[in-house]
């Protein structure tokens, strides 16, 4: 079995149905609307270029992107104060101020994630816990060509331990470098399925000064609905063996070698696009 899965199996199979995670509340204060205007998309600063799209530009505070047509309407910016360390506080609520950019009128909806784009301070976020310094340092190294670890570095940090990979490409943004892959956080071993699964960009600006992240949910046409397991999988989808944890494994190995092998513009929102979004994003100076 996975390591990463060990000591996780003991959480009541309760949670499987009902989502396995548990989102947090959005702190209210710092909310405001962005208003969108219509634009033609910003050119990567680096390759891979990409032919200009149509598309909606946000522009707030020190981040702008361009959201394709088809994928939202538009951004709301919501600012998340500081959470510094206490004896009582968990590592992964540990945390700088930083923006979170949820887009509106996503082009999937219903999903356990939201669609929201994420910009921290990097030295912000050692300064206040300094066990990111090791996500940070991993981020760099597959930045600089090196070989993929078993988990990829993910903000934000969730109390979840990542299922798998799949699909992985280093992208340029206006502003610096990263890696997008997709894939499935839990608690517990579950199926993949397009209710959870969602496309992730972990990023890095050239200066080294903002870390860029994102949570865009994506469906795949032969994953299940939601990964229950009375809900119908599709007749290529990739059976799940509940009654057998041990081989939770292999099923996500099947499901990440038809995840590779499916077209970019066969997923819902198609890889193209989403790639679009993230290579328009240009970070610059403080908020």
């Amino acid at each position: 079995m996975s390591k990463k899965f060990l000591g996780l199996i003991v959480v009541s199979l309760a949670m499987l149905a009902c989502g396995i995670l548990v989102p947090s509340t959005p702190a209210q204060p710092g909310v405001e609307t962005v208003v969108a205007a219509t634009f033609q998309a910003l050119t990567p600063a680096a390759p891979p270029t990409q032919t200009p799209v149509n598309g909606t530009l946000v522009a707030v505070n020190n981040i702008s992107f361009v959201i394709p047509t088809g994928i939202g309407s538009g951004a709301q910016v919501e600012t998340i104060e500081a959470v510094p360390p206490s004896d009582n506080m968990p590592w992964w609520e540990i945390a700088p101020t930083y923006n979170k950019y949820h887009i509106q009128g996503y082009a999937i909806a219903g999903t356990f994630h939201t669609a929201t784009i994420y910009v921290y301070p990097v030295n912000e976020y050692i300064q206040v816990n300094g066990d990111m310094a090791e996500l940070f340092d991993s981020l760099k190294a597959i930045i600089a060509g090196q070989p993929l670890p078993e988990n990829l570095p993910f903000l934000p940090a969730f109390n979840a331990a990542q299922m798998f990979h799949s699909n992985e490409q280093i992208l340029a943004f206006q502003s610096g470098k990263g890696i997008r892959y997709l894939t499935q956080y839990g608690q517990a071993p579950y199926p993949v399925n397009n209710n959870a699964l969602f496309y992730t960009f972990q990023g890095l600006t050239d200066d080294g000064a903002y870390y860029v992240a994102a949570v865009l949910p994506i469906n795949a046409a032969f994953l299940s609905a939601d990964g229950n397991p009375d809900t119908p999988l599709p007749a290529d989808g990739v059976p799940f063996d509940w009654e057998n944890f041990e081989n939770m494994d292999q099923h996500f190995e099947l499901v990440k070698q038809k995840l590779n092998a499916t077209a970019p513009s066969a997923f819902n929102p198609t890889l193209t696009n989403l790639d679009a979004l993230i290579q328009s994003i240009q970070v610059t100076g403080t908020n």
